[in-house]
């Protein structure tokens, strides 16, 4: 049987129902890339309530694990308040996922995180983010939010001893991103290697120190399946997850 990918999910508020109603979101990109890889997606639901024997069952049940794309991560996980242009995630995706990924972490299951899904890895192992990118004035000016039809991209160069770049098979690639928050240089997760960087040394991936399968992105590779070395990130979860 293929592997089986678990794949973390939105949640948030629907105005359009009278009254509103909560639901549970997920842009179609995420499984179609596990499933041009040859995994079997398995949508991750959010339970209403913590419960540290239910997320084990969940975790036990999935061969590896992608998180996903989101707004912003409550810092109060990092020990700040909230930025004045900061999007707040809804609270329940916020406090479970972080958890998530540290029960992720301990049954180490492998592991693709990407975009929200790469600053929660390294917050879940102790570090924080900087919350707003244009108060850091970086040179050269890179665009980091891009609208997802903008077709724009920006390099980024990859650590050649790597695991990310054995995976991709290149130093150097084109992603598209669209994230305003990125991980503060100065405290980054533990035993997060970094190996990946934008042309103004924005940190742009991260993997696992040990050896063990978890890559950690800040782009978005599941909207460049037309590009071999990013549909490679899936290919190689899937592969890890095999076994």
């Amino acid at each position: 049987m293929p592997p089986i990918i678990g794949v973390t999910t939105n949640y948030g508020v629907d105005a359009d129902y009278d009254p509103p109603r909560e639901r549970a979101t997920l842009l179609a990109e995420y499984t179609e890339a596990i499933l041009v890889a040859g995994g079997i997606p398995h949508i991750l639901p959010i339970p209403l309530v913590d419960d540290a024997r239910r997320c084990d069952a969940l975790l036990r049940s999935v061969d590896g694990i992608m998180f996903t794309g989101g707004l912003d991560l409550d810092p109060v996980h990092y020990g700040q308040a909230a930025h004045p242009r900061t999007k707040l995630l809804h609270e329940r995706r916020s406090r479970y996922e972080v958890e998530l990924f540290r029960q992720t972490d301990t049954l180490r299951l492998p592991m693709l995180a990407v975009c929200l899904g790469f600053q929660i890895a390294h917050v879940a192992r102790g570090g924080r983010l900087v919350q707003h990118i244009d108060d850091l004035n970086l040179s050269p000016k890179i665009t980091h939010y891009l609208p997802r039809d903008a077709n724009a991209f920006h390099d980024v160069r990859i650590e050649p001893d790597s695991t990310l770049a054995r995976v991709v098979g290149t130093t150097n690639v084109q992603v598209t991103s669209r994230h305003h928050q990125i991980v503060d240089p100065d405290q980054p997760g533990q035993n997060l290697r970094s190996v990946a960087w934008a042309p103004d040394n924005v940190l742009e991936a991260s993997e696992d120190m040990d050896g063990r399968f978890l890559l950690a992105v800040q782009w978005h590779p599941e909207d460049l399946l037309d590009r071999p070395e990013h549909v490679r990130l899936f290919d190689s979860l899937v592969q890890a997850a095999g076994g």
